[in-house]
């Protein structure tokens, strides 16, 4: 079989197969509803540490600073440990989807008990997370060199995929990331000539951005409306008159007729946050659940129920009339 590579979907691809994903994963796999458990849990943990920030930012916005800086450290607490949190729940979702191939229904007990047992390779997963998000941050930089953003982006990019691969190889066998990783290299010499373009597709890459932007863009210009708008009536939340500012672009202003109040767009920065966490982890979820089905399809073919067996080629090359089939890397 050629060597696979991994591939990078156009930003019209992207949002095609995330929205057949959307579409077919439940559908396929939702035969347990305590798969999507995890999903809720983890939203839930992430609207809190949005709130939490938030919060923080409105205690020092009102010099409240002592409440603004234990908000701020809560905060960032809560963001550290959401890194063990969520590979703690993506483990739980991937054995549960693999549970459910095999025609077992597990309960979230069963489930957290299978993944304490993974407890070690879960923080090692976390660990590797944490990293690389600050390789994200680099690639991201303006102060970065442009090998700097190369490589940090491609690390980023090469261990999204990887690690999708490891949560099952961990969930279901029980692997760790050494034997994970040695397991992938094995993987490639069975994948099926018919899912051969899908073993190294990067699913979905940076689609919640794409959807998130124009949505932060609108939340932006229309909380700075009715900031203007209603500024005059929230005198704890000026951020200073208007008059002097536009008067410098040659604008006469009644100084005391206009200003304008912060609060509709933290409010509104804080809503477009909690959208794009539910949409983040919602995607994850499918992106989980879909290479836990294609690890069982390659490793344990033979042990998913016959009812759905027929489906599961079509559903990993994403097959529909409304998307395009997966190609082949050249």
């Amino acid at each position: 079989m050629n060597q696979e590579r991994l591939r990078k979907p156009g930003f019209g691809e992207r949002l095609r197969q995330l929205g057949y994903l959307f579409k077919h994963t439940f559908t396929l796999v939702g035969r347990d509803p305590g798969i999507v458990r995890p999903l809720a849990r983890m939203s839930i943990y992430g609207a809190v540490t949005t709130s939490v920030f938030f919060c923080a930012l409105l205690a020092f916005g009102l010099d409240a600073d002592g409440t603004g800086i234990a908000l701020l450290l809560a905060a960032i607490g809560l963001f550290i440990y959401k890194f063990f949190y969520y590979n703690r729940q993506e483990l739980r979702q991937s054995w549960l989807a693999a549970e459910t191939l095999q025609g077992r229904k597990r309960s979230a007990a069963e489930a957290a008990a299978r993944v304490d047992e993974l407890a070690w390779t879960a923080r090692k997963l976390a660990l590797i997370d944490m990293l690389v998000a600050r390789l994200a941050q680099l690639a991201r930089g303006e102060k970065a060199g442009f090998l700097v953003r190369i490589v940090a982006g491609a690390l980023v990019e090469v261990w999204d995929l990887v690690n999708h691969y490891l949560l099952p190889a961990a969930a279901v066998d029980g692997l760790g990331i050494r034997d994970g990783v040695a397991r992938m290299h094995k993987l490639r010499d069975n994948v099926p000539e018919t899912l051969a373009g899908v073993f190294g597709i990067d699913i979905a890459a940076r689609a919640v951005g794409a959807i998130m932007g124009p949505v932060y863009l609108l939340l932006v210009v229309g909380s700075g409306a009715l900031g203007l708008w209603i500024g005059n009536d929230l005198p704890a939340f000026h951020v200073g008159g208007m008059a002097d500012l536009l008067g410098r672009t040659g604008i006469d202003v009644d100084a005391e007729s206009l200003y304008f109040a912060w609060l509709p767009t933290l409010i509104a920065l804080w809503i477009g946050k909690l959208g794009s966490v539910v949409l983040e982890r919602t995607t994850t979820t499918v992106k989980v659940i879909y290479f836990t089905v294609f690890y069982m399809r390659i490793t344990h073919g033979d042990a998913i129920i016959d009812e759905i067996r027929g489906e599961l080629d079509s559903y990993l090359r994403m097959e529909a009339d409304d998307v395009e089939p997966v190609a082949s890397p050249a």
